[in-house]
């Protein structure tokens, strides 16, 4: 039983609430009285015991908005989540949490998980983190690289209301819409299941699963415009420390596109050359332009090949 007067509750109160907006950062000129309203309010949300999961919205208009967020999002006393995040989010470095729901509102982003997994959130899509392994995908889009090589421990299950897919060492996708389910895959393998059987979904394979309807299977490209919301999001490459080689390799993991190149000399060179600098901010391809401009190698793309001389 609490025997602290009232009075000491609501002093300490205060004073978290305080160093919380704090933490947020100077924000935009914000009237007494309408900062007296939002105080109060968010300190009515501190003092009441709650067990709602932490919301984590990341298309937020208002500078004042995104400090009310920050200091109602930590209200998470009574949510049993594990002291370290299960991934981080690439553009601030925030923390995600078992027990989070990612809104992403009207603009994507991009996770990078335990053991350098990608997970890109489309913009409108709402995604639950249920463990380190396994999410709920509520409404949107997502995709998933797990690495170019089968991990036993690396597999990413997505479930959603119409069924659950879980990968093998691929890149894929998973869109869920007025209770159809789509997963597309670009590399790898995808195991799916709903109430009535399983299925797999290999490379250039999309799976939909509509409720009362038969299983479509259809071809899908693995580059091109199915994926440009994807590669939009796409982590930055680090130039230093990496050679000509691993950069390439990366553009063309990124696009889907095969990499040429013009002979077994002009790989070897690659693979000698280092490049410097920073591409934050370009796409896959727009980063090949500039850092081919800076070195002895040209290219030109045909179709979904990217050819190296």
């Amino acid at each position: 039983m609490n025997d602290k007067p009232q009075s000491k509750i609501d002093d300490e109160s205060d004073s978290t609430l305080s160093a919380l907006l704090n933490l947020a950062g100077p924000t935009a000129e914000i009237p007494d009285q309408l900062e007296q309203r939002v105080y109060a309010s968010v300190r009515s949300e501190w003092t009441q015991s709650t067990s709602r999961p932490r919301v984590m919205r990341w298309a937020v208009p208002a500078a004042l908005a995104a400090t009310v967020l920050i200091a109602i999002s930590m209200n998470t006393s009574n949510v049993d989540v594990p002291s370290l995040p299960v991934g981080t989010v690439v553009a601030n470095g925030n923390g995600v949490f078992v027990g989070d729901v990612i809104d992403t509102g009207s603009g994507g982003i991009s996770l990078v998980l335990d053991g350098d997994i990608s997970l890109r959130v489309d913009s409108n899509t709402i995604l639950a983190v249920d463990s380190a392994r396994s999410f709920t995908l509520m409404a949107g889009q997502i995709y998933v690289d797990t690495g170019d090589r089968i991990y036993a421990d690396r597999h990413i299950t997505i479930v959603t209301q119409s069924g659950k897919a879980t990968d093998i060492g691929t890149q894929f996708s998973v869109r869920y819409e007025n209770a159809d389910m789509s997963v597309a895959v670009r590399e790898g393998q995808v195991d799916l299941s709903d109430n009535r059987q399983t299925y797999s979904a290999v490379r250039g394979e999309k799976v939909t699963i509509r409720p009362g309807q038969e299983v479509q299977i259809e071809s899908v490209p693995i580059a091109g415009p199915e994926w440009e919301w994807a590669i939009a999001l796409a982590p930055g490459f680090e130039l230093d420390g990496h050679s000509l080689l691993d950069f390439l390799k990366w553009v063309s993991r990124e696009t889907g596109m095969e990499l040429v190149f013009d002979s077994d000399e002009v790989r070897a060179a690659a693979r000698r050359s280092r490049s410097y600098g920073s591409i934050e901010g370009l796409t896959p391809l727009e980063a090949v332009e500039a850092v081919l401009a800076t070195t002895q190698f040209d290219y030109s793309i045909d179709g979904d090949t990217i050819h190296i001389r």
